[in-house]
């Protein structure tokens, strides 16, 4: 009877150490997985803030050529008032 009671504890105990065993490998598997995942999401974060940089810079380009292609356009229409001669005025 007390060998079969030492038995069960022994197999208990070796049962619980395999598991612990299990247990450790899968914390240290998860544990690097996690660091992967914080380390893409670093990457990710830099990305969309490199992204967004680019965006403000395109569109302070694009206004810039805005305000220089209306800047040539009211040159040009000066010239042309320029060069237009005035009107007669017509009696009604």
């Amino acid at each position: 009877m007390m060998w079969k009671t030492l038995a069960e504890w022994l197999l208990t105990l070796i049962n619980m150490t395999r598991e612990l065993e299990e247990n450790r490998a899968s914390v240290r598997e998860l544990g690097q997985r996690f660091h992967e995942l914080e380390q893409h999401t670093r990457e990710i974060d830099e990305a969309v803030k490199l992204l967004a940089q680019e965006l403000r810079h395109s569109r302070e380009l694009e206004s810039a050529e805005r305000e220089k292609f209306f800047l040539q356009l009211e040159r040009e229409l000066a010239k042309l008032k320029e060069l237009r001669p005035p009107r007669a005025k017509t009696k009604r």
